[in-house]
């Protein structure tokens, strides 16, 4: 809820404080607010709580999700084997990429293009003239990536 707040030069500012509430002021609020003949809005205003929010802790506990006393999940001891090591870009070795398809069309300019689809998933579109070079380079760079 915003309360408001008052500077050194007179002028107000509005500051917004988040409270934390337990799962049983929550569930002490939603039993309140589930009496017959009760408000939810009147009853979040009293305990200054936003009607919506606890609309959403009705639809948690009907879920099952919000409960009394829940215990915390248990942590369980983990060992790692055998230790993971990522090799760098020196040591690695690069297998060669089949290129695979290349598709060329014209475009509606007269101008060509280029689809070159890597086994990674990387497409590369190429608009106009192509050296042959520079996009073997091109292809090479991606697929040490």
């Amino acid at each position: 809820m915003d309360t408001v707040d008052q500077s050194e030069d007179g002028a107000q500012a509005s500051v917004a404080r988040r409270r934390l509430r337990t799962s049983e002021e929550k569930l002490a609020i939603l039993e309140e607010a589930m009496a017959p003949g009760a408000s939810v809005a009147a009853v979040a205003r009293k305990h200054g709580v936003n009607a919506n929010l606890v609309f959403g802790w009705r639809r948690l506990l009907k879920s099952g999700l919000l409960e009394r006393n829940r215990e915390p999940a248990a942590l369980v001891p983990v060992k790692v084997a055998t230790p993971t090591v990522m090799p760098d870009r020196a040591s690695r070795e690069v297998a060669p990429v089949a290129v695979e398809p290349v598709t060329r069309r014209r475009t509606g300019r007269g101008q060509s293009h280029i689809e070159v689809l890597l086994p990674s998933g990387v497409m590369v579109r190429v608009h106009g003239r192509v050296d042959r070079e520079e996009l073997a380079a091109v292809v090479a760079a991606l697929r040490t990536r």
